[in-house]
């Protein structure tokens, strides 16, 4: 039997097309996410200078207070953005919602290089920088969550967690890329010229990045197990019948839902900790300048990349539940002298940034590839997307207010360590308690959807309204 064609006229096989399909499909996916992490690795190094930029002078921890509270506050559109993204991820098409979020991300990541300071425009200045994060935060409660199911259904059976944390990786680059620049500008330019303008070029770069990867995703198809859903359901006339995926998310998988947010909370709280906010606890080390504060950033995502490729392979072999288990393990094991040997003299900070980096890298893989595995196809986007959010928005955008906070009063990096370890230990019980029931589809197919006959007939049950849940052992 001949192989199926996508719409674009490209077979969805093993063979070298599919391969070569699923590549581009990884490059397109993770454009957008690039952008993201870019944004969020920007504004985390650039911490300080947007304080005393976009805030009232006088109180140094005061304006860095405010510009992490901005951070955090910018979250709160991202269960929104998640909501509308994945009703058109979840009824029109991954690749429709993919294309809309990036233009939102980079356009309103853009602009915040053109605000004017608060020396200039006084209060608007703030309310304006709010305004973009806002903007950018809707995009991106969009884009993740599509870009990782978009990628998950374009996977090979049996490598699933490899093509997540490819886009993954991908995705992290982002960071690298703004870590690095942040530190060639301010290497090269004045400190002057730096904190006039230097800092603006980091914003204004993200424009160029959506052009690309715009053009990108409008090259790509959909994956073959959203196409037999949709096949599904015209055959059976149901389309139009058909509820809201945010309304039957709810319905069928409410509960999860509620859990899972609770399981994604390590992942919230570290992605963002590591992105925003270890430029800013590394000025609190009165043994680094301002460049190795940044080259230690950049090696903590340069680890991040490292141990997720390397971790990947290893979670297609064990299975979703126990690589969550080895996560969450080495994240309660490993964020306490993290930390600790970050905040203390030059090699010490170099050894705490890799370490932390690693915690990082491994968690990521179980994290991002649960929030496509463990819901089916017709609500995919829209459960996995809104979980995700509302976890970053709960704990992962308070997680630098809560640092910079924590470290203010106390003076020691010990008791936002110890928050960290608190959230690993929640997931980990989740995992224990819920993860054969709902985690993991198999330990012998880790990240699979399944056989082709298992997705069609869950496609097709899907188009009939009945309620599906992941299949376990």
């Amino acid at each position: 039997m001949a192989a199926p064609e996508d719409p674009a006229g490209r077979i969805d096989q093993d063979g070298p097309v599919g391969r070569a399909e699923r590549r581009r499909t990884v490059v397109a996916a993770s454009a957008g996410n690039f952008a993201e992490w870019y944004d969020w690795g920007v504004y985390g190094v650039v911490a300080t200078v947007v304080a005393d930029k976009f805030f009232p002078p006088g109180n140094d921890t005061l304006a860095l207070l405010s510009a992490y509270a901005v951070f955090a506050i910018s979250y709160l559109t991202r269960p929104l953005g998640a909501t509308v993204f994945g009703h058109i991820g979840d009824k029109l098409g991954r690749k429709r919602a993919l294309s809309t979020t990036i233009i939102i991300t980079c356009g309103a990541t853009a602009l915040i290089g053109f605000i004017p300071t608060y020396a200039v425009i006084g209060y608007a200045a703030p309310v304006l920088l709010l305004l973009m994060r806002l903007i950018q935060s809707f995009g991106t409660g969009g884009e993740y969550s599509t870009a990782i199911s978009f990628v998950y259904e374009h996977g090979q059976k049996g490598r699933k967690a490899t093509a997540v944390g490819m886009m993954t990786a991908m995705t992290f680059g982002g960071f690298i890329v703004g870590s690095l620049l942040a530190t060639l500008l301010s290497a090269t330019l004045s400190s002057a010229a730096y904190e006039a303008w230097g800092w603006r070029l980091l914003f204004w770069l993200s424009l160029p990045m959506g052009v690309v990867g715009l053009y990108l995703r409008r090259r790509t198809a959909e994956g073959r197990e959203f196409r037999q859903l949709l096949e599904a359901q015209e055959q059976q006339r149901e389309r139009h019948k058909r509820q809201s995926p945010v309304w039957e998310a709810l319905r069928t998988h409410g509960a999860r839902i509620l859990v899972f947010v609770a399981f994604l909370g390590t992942w919230a709280i570290i992605s963002a900790t590591m992105t925003s906010y270890l430029a800013t606890f590394l000025k609190g080390n009165s043994a680094l300048s301002g460049t190795q504060s940044y080259g230690i950033n950049t090696l903590n995502s340069v680890m991040v990349v490292v141990c997720l490729l390397a971790f990947c392979p290893v979670a297609d072999r064990i299975g979703l539940r126990r690589a969550t288990i080895v996560g969450s393990l080495v994240v309660a094991v490993g964020v306490v002298p993290g930390f600790a040997l970050a905040s203390s003299g030059v090699t010490a900070a170099w050894l705490g940034g890799a370490l932390l980096g690693l915690c990082k890298g491994v968690m990521a893989v179980p994290s991002l590839l649960a929030v496509s595995q463990i819901f089916p196809a017709h609500i995919r986007v829209t459960a996995g997307g809104l979980s995700y959010n509302v976890a970053q928005a709960l704990l992962g955008g308070t997680a630098p207010l809560i640092g910079v906070w924590l470290n203010s009063v106390t003076g020691s990096a010990l008791f936002f360590s110890s928050y960290l370890v608190l959230a690993a230990l929640v997931t980990l019980v989740i995992t224990l308690v819920c993860g054969r029931r709902w985690i993991a589809d198999s330990e012998s197919h880790s990240g699979d959807a399944g056989s082709t006959t298992r997705d069609a007939s869950a496609a097709a049950q899907a188009a009939a309204g009945v309620p599906n849940g992941i299949v376990t052992r």
